[in-house]
């Protein structure tokens, strides 16, 4: 099955987001519509092939644009300065998030009763953000390689939307004290919640260029098809 891919321009707050859409070329009614959502360096390639992935298995495939302009980056340097304001500041994210929200219930052929989400690292988090601030909206949020650390906006008591995260057992930036803590708050949220661990996996391994072992990031080619394709059934079970 191939796709098409049409660009969206959105706004989140005063921020001007050029997204990209990707549907299956033969679609043929309602289709369930997923928030691809980038890791830190932006809406890039990498993130479009992984939508375009994704509507080939036959939904509408959103990759957002969190940092707005359609801004990329690829200096390693910028990760900090990059991530720093989202991090000092949940609710610019969550914002973000929210926008994209909006904006992909506008797509055509989009099923509004079935809207899913699924983020890489800092996306990962930016997923969990959205289905922290509660609503029946988002049906569905997968996280890979994400950071899991809670934020302090306010978040209901509870929380409808079902959660799968998939996690390197062995990943230095998330470590078990921080798994830990997630799962006590999912738990305390009465979350309908699943986590696969993959084992000798460090951080980063759905990316291929990631070979930084020092840094915790290295690429694992049998953790990546494993999590893509456990994705794929709790998509399909959900929405």
């Amino acid at each position: 099955m191939t796709s098409t891919a049409t660009t969206l321009e959105y706004t989140a707050g005063d921020t001007l987001c050029n997204g990209v859409y990707f549907v299956p070329e033969k679609a043929n009614g309602l289709l369930p519509v997923v928030l691809v959502v980038h890791a830190w360096d932006g809406l890039n390639q990498e993130v479009r092939d992984k939508a375009t992935k994704l509507a080939e298995a036959g939904y509408i495939a959103f990759a957002v644009d969190v940092h707005g302009g359609g801004k990329t980056i690829s200096d390693i340097a910028e990760l900090l300065p990059t991530l720093t304001p989202y991090l000092e500041d949940r609710n610019l994210l969550l914002q973000r998030m929210q926008g994209a929200l909006a904006a992909a219930k506008m797509i055509p052929g989009a099923d509004t009763s079935r809207i899913g989400a699924m983020g890489y690292c800092f996306g990962g988090m930016a997923v969990l953000d959205l289905a922290r601030a509660g609503g029946d909206e988002l049906k569905a949020a997968v996280t890979f390689h994400a950071g899991l650390e809670g934020n302090t906006l306010d978040t209901p008591a509870t929380l409808n939307v079902k959660i799968l995260v998939l996690h390197g057992e062995d990943d230095p930036m998330v470590p078990p004290a921080i798994v830990a803590a997630f799962k006590q708050e999912m738990n305390a949220k009465k979350v309908d919640w699943q986590l696969h661990s993959y084992s000798q996996t460090v951080h980063a391994f759905t990316r291929p260029d990631a070979n930084d072992p020092a840094f915790g990031a290295v690429y694992n080619l049998s953790a990546d098809r494993r999590s893509w394709q456990a994705m794929l059934n709790f998509f399909t079970e959900v929405i």
